[in-house]
C-alpha cells in the first residue's frame, strides 16, 4: 500500500512505530528516533541451556525482517530487529521487558519458552507494549492480557477441538488412547481434549496418565500391548515422549501416533529423531504447498534455520506485524491492533487472524510429521 501525503508527513516528523506508555495515552516516540529505524523487539534464550534454541528463533524472526527491508522498510523506514537474552528464566522476564522498553520498542515478538512469557506479559502490557506469542498455548494468556498479546499457535482449547474433530472424522469407532504427562499444564490439555470429545467418541477413548518416573512407561506401554489402541494421542513432554515411543516399539505396538504441535520442535528431531520421525503431528499450518510457506521455509533453510514451528511462527509474526502496520498506515499501537482483529494476513503458517482476546481464529490444520530433520506431510485429513 503507498503510504498517503498525511504519513508521510507524520513519519518525517518522527518514528510513529514505537510507544512506550500505555495505550490510552499512547504517542509516537521522539521527533528523531534515535537509530533512524523502526525498532521490533525479539525476546529469546541466547545464553544458557536453551541459548542453541534460541538463537535460532531469532534468527528466524531476523530473516523475516531482512524480507520487509528488502521491499523498502514500513512505509519508507528500515526495521531493527532488537533480540534480548531472557535465557529461558522466569526470573529474567521483567529485566528483558524493561530493556525493550528502554529502547522505544512497541512491538514485541516472544517470549518463547511459556514461564517467561507469563512473567513478562503484565510488563510488557503496563506499558503498551503489543506481543506476537510464537509457543504459549495456555489458554489463560490471551484471557488475562487480551489487549496486548496476539497468539501465533493455536492454544490448547483449540487443539483439542481440532484434535476431536480429526477423530470424529477420520478414526471413527476406532479405540483411541490419549497418553499425557503428570505435570499441570498436560493435565489441562487432557481435561481439554475430555470435553471436546462427543458422548459416542468417549465410549472408545481412554485417557492415561504417564508420571516422569522410572519403570512409568515400562507399565503402560506392557498394558498397550494386552489390549492395543488403535491410536495413540501423545501428549507428553519431547523427552518422556521419546522414551515412551522407544517402549511401544520394543513392545512391536503398532498403533497410530499422534502428537500435538509442540512436537513440531526442531530440538525434538534432532535429539529423538527415531522417534519424532514415527509420530504424525496435529499442526495450526494450513498446508506445506502454501506457496506461503514454501517461499519462507525457503528463506529460513537458506539462513540454516529449520523450518519447525517456533520458526515458522516468528516469521508469520513478522509479516503479520509488518503488513497491519501497512494497513494502518502508522505504528498507533490502537490503530495496528483494530488493524490486527480485523484482517486476515497471508503468512508462512497459512492465513492468520485475530479474535477480540488475540487468539487465532479460523485456523486450518495439517497433519505432519519428520523427515529427514524437516517437516513433511503425514496423514491426510479433509478439513
Amino acid at each position: 500500500m503507498k503510504p498517503s501525503r498525511s504519513v508521510i508527513a507524520a513519519l518525517a516528523l518522527g518514528c510513529v512505530l514505537a510507544t512506550t506508555v500505555p495505550l490510552a495515552a499512547a504517542e509516537p516516540c521522539p521527533a528523531q528516533c534515535a537509530s533512524g529505524k523502526v525498532p521490533l523487539g525479539i525476546a529469546a534464550p541466547l545464553s544458557g541451556a536453551a541459548g542453541a534454541f534460541g538463537r535460532l528463533t531469532v534468527k528466524a524472526a531476523e530473516t523475516a525482517v531482512d524480507e520487509v527491508n528488502k521491499a523498502g522498510g514500513l512505509l519508507g523506514i528500515p526495521v531493527a530487529p532488537v533480540a534480548a537474552d531472557d535465557r529461558c528464566d522466569a526470573g529474567m522476564a521483567s529485566t528483558v521487558a524493561r530493556q525493550h522498553i528502554e529502547s522505544k520498542v512497541g512491538f514485541v515478538i516472544g517470549p518463547t519458552c511459556p514461564a517467561v512469557v507469563m512473567d513478562a506479559a503484565p510488563v510488557y502490557a503496563k506499558a503498551g507494549v503489543i506481543q506476537f506469542v510464537p509457543t504459549m498455548t495456555a489458554v489463560e494468556l490471551t484471557e488475562k492480557y487480551p489487549d496486548s498479546i496476539f497468539r501465533m499457535v493455536a492454544n490448547d482449547a483449540q487443539e483439542a477441538k481440532a484434535l476431536a474433530a480429526y477423530l470424529a472424522r477420520e478414526q471413527a469407532g476406532k479405540k483411541i488412547a490419549i497418553v499425557f504427562g503428570e505435570f499441570f499444564y498436560r493435565r489441562a490439555s487432557a481435561r481439554m481434549i475430555d470435553q471436546a470429545l462427543s458422548p459416542e467418541q468417549k465410549k472408545t477413548t481412554r485417557l492415561e496418565s504417564l508420571a516422569d518416573v522410572t519403570g512409568a512407561s515400562d507399565r503402560l506401554a506392557d498394558q498397550f500391548k494386552k489390549a492395543p489402541p488403535d491410536l495413540i494421542f501423545i501428549s507428553l513432554d519431547p523427552p518422556q515422549a521419546a522414551e515412551f515411543v522407544g517402549k511401544l516399539r520394543q513392545r512391536g505396538i503398532k498403533s497410530l501416533l499422534l502428537g500435538g504441535q509442540h512436537l513440531l520442535s526442531a530440538s525434538f528431531w534432532r535429539n529423538h529423531p527415531s522417534a519424532a520421525e514415527g509420530i504424525h503431528i496435529l499442526t495450526p499450518i494450513e498446508s506445506l504447498e502454501n506457496t506461503d510457506f514454501i517461499h519462507a521455509a525457503d528463506t529460513l533453510m537458506k539462513a540454516q534455520v529449520t523450518p519447525h514451528l517456533v520458526a515458522l511462527s516468528n516469521f508469520a509474526a513478522v509479516q503479520t506485524w509488518a503488513e497491519a502496520v501497512r494497513r494502518a498506515g502508522s505504528g498507533d499501537p490502537r490503530a495496528v491492533i483494530a488493524a490486527l482483529r480485523s484482517g486476515t494476513f497471508k503468512t508462512a503458517v497459512g492465513n492468520v487472524a485475530f479474535d477480540g482476546k488475540g487468539d487465532r481464529r479460523d485456523v486450518r490444520y495439517s497433519i505432519l510429521t519428520w523427515k529427514d530433520g524437516l517437516p513433511a506431510p503425514g496423514l491426510p485429513w479433509r478439513q
